[in-house]
């Protein structure tokens, strides 16, 4: 029998909590350790149609990157999403883990997915981070100008659009941070890329990058970010063969491009 704490030992394995910023909230959020498990699903986020989805599918684990519990609460009601999200999976025994800063920056996490999504070879550490480890440096497959290279990245994410500066240089090597890394472009420099995939931009991130010559791409925050679904989809699969283990088949970016 393969139960809850089962899977958490083995995702602990994958992303040690001391990966973790200080700051965040890790691990078994929701539900119990001695749960069997027979089926796990696998998102970016805990969204009320994820655990729906769980429910449906007579799910009793959601693995998921972003906390399910991030800010304080003081009460769990119907009144907010969070509240509805773990009451729901409480009332059907759907139990919640979620790995995030730590899987950002452990081997094999989301960084190293976002590395691979984009086929980018001799990746290695930006060396940033609380820990350390936060971020990525690749090599291109073959050198592309700027816009070619902001195009390519829209289309290995699939994702809505993105948004670029042009650091005015042919790009052979890339740095990536999925979600909001921008704070990280110096250590992208220092790592020799040309261009920076991240997740959130400000304008004022797009000015600084453009000045020292660095192409920034804004992929946005769930297409750099949701190929580690995948990836935790196939590692519980590798290990625990006899649970069924999928992604999500409904969640989906929340961003919209007309």
């Amino acid at each position: 029998m393969t139960t809850v704490q089962d899977i958490l030992t083995f995702m602990e394995g994958l992303a040690p909590y001391e990966l973790a910023e200080s700051w965040d909230n890790v691990g078994l959020l929701c539900g119990d350790r001695a749960q069997e498990v027979t089926s796990v699903l696998c998102a970016l986020d805990v969204t009320e149609t994820v655990v729906q989805e769980a429910a449906e599918r007579g799910v009793q684990l959601v693995v998921a990157h972003h906390p399910a519990i991030f800010t304080s609460v003081s009460r769990v009601t119907s009144d907010d999403t969070t509240g509805r999200v773990l009451r729901y999976a409480i009332k059907h025994d759907i139990s919640i883990i979620c790995m995030h800063t730590n899987a950002d920056c452990a081997e094999g996490g989301v960084n190293d997915a976002l590395a691979s999504a984009l086929f980018l070879t001799n990746v290695v550490s930006m060396e940033a981070g609380e820990n350390g480890m936060l971020g990525r440096v690749g090599d291109l497959p073959r050198e592309m100008q700027p816009r070619e290279f902001a195009l390519y990245v829209k289309e290995c994410l699939r994702a809505g659009g993105v948004r670029f500066c042009d650091g005015g240089k042919p790009i052979t090597r890339v740095a990536v941070g999925g979600g909001a890394c921008g704070k990280l472009m110096d250590y992208a420099v220092a790592g020799g890329a040309q261009a920076f995939v991240i997740g959130d931009c400000s304008y004022d991130l797009m000015q600084r990058a453009q000045a020292i010559g660095l192409s920034l791409v804004d992929a946005g925050h769930f297409p750099t970010e949701n190929p580690v679904a995948a990836v935790f989809a196939d590692k519980i699969t590798a290990a625990f063969p006899q649970v069924l283990t999928e992604v999500s088949e409904r969640h989906a970016d929340c961003i919209q491009f007309v």
